[in-house]
């Protein structure tokens, strides 16, 4: 790799964002090891303090991550979910630049039971569409929903959900119904032999659960979701009001 020696910009920094394209392009992929610091000096014909310093700029930085008698790999990235946020999955990740995707593992009209018809404020037994999705951000599994909407409010909702569609778009342009708040109730558990197949993890991982009831401008109970995904993958945050 040539380096440019007639400009300013010190060779470590040209180094640093040598490496920086490389994983943005996907050469080097999330937690995936780099090439050594001999390697590097050899690949990019400089000296091992040049490449450390390059090397340390992006650990800083949080693009890399060292690990003890190991080496160094890139940072697995976080997606950060605003915890006090309305907007669906969809919202959520075309806000991240994120092509977002679902797959519909089961949609099934069921009777409310007690705490189901409870969060939702309707009557133990009514008609309510059970709706579980894995939900995918650029191909990888992100997330797992299972979603729970009254078809006494919400008539033939289980005919109209679609694969790739906003679920949330679909309740404003069918049922013109805006989700405006949420509660959510947040724990960390570990990921069982189902949790850690469908979000490809390891068993025992940690993993954020949150529990979710979604309300409109009337401040009246829209859908009750129960969302699972790995804690390392996913920053919760709370931005302070404006």
């Amino acid at each position: 790799m040539k380096l440019n020696s007639s400009t300013t910009q010190p060779l470590y920094m040209q180094i640093r964002q040598m490496l920086q394209d490389d994983i943005k392009e996907g050469k080097y992929k999330p937690e995936e090891q780099i090439p050594t610091e001999a390697e590097l000096c050899e690949f990019y014909n400089v000296s091992r303090i040049t490449i450390r310093k390059a090397i340390e700029e992006l650990v800083r930085e949080g693009s890399l991550t060292r690990i003890p008698r190991r080496g160094t790999f890139v940072t697995n990235q976080k997606f950060h979910n605003e915890l006090i946020s309305v907007s669906g999955f969809s919202e959520f990740s075309h806000q991240l630049g994120m092509i977002p995707n679902s797959r519909i593992l089961k949609s099934e009209i069921i009777e409310a039971s007690y705490e189901v018809a409870n969060r939702l404020s309707i009557e133990e037994g009514s008609p309510v569409l059970e709706l579980e999705r894995l939900m995918y951000v650029n191909d990888h599994p992100l997330f797992y929903d299972i979603a729970y909407y009254s078809l006494l409010r919400f008539p033939n909702l289980e005919q109209k959900i679609a694969k790739d569609e906003s679920t949330y778009k679909i309740l404003s342009n069918e049922y013109q119904t805006e989700i405006v708040a949420n509660d959510k109730i947040i724990d960390v558990i570990g990921a069982t032999t189902e949790y850690a197949k469908l979000l490809d993890c390891d068993i025992g991982s940690n993993l954020y659960k949150i529990v979710k009831i979604a309300f409109d401008s009337n401040d009246e109970p829209v859908h009750l979701s129960t969302f699972v995904c790995e804690t390392k993958k996913v920053n919760l945050t709370v931005h302070r009001a404006r």
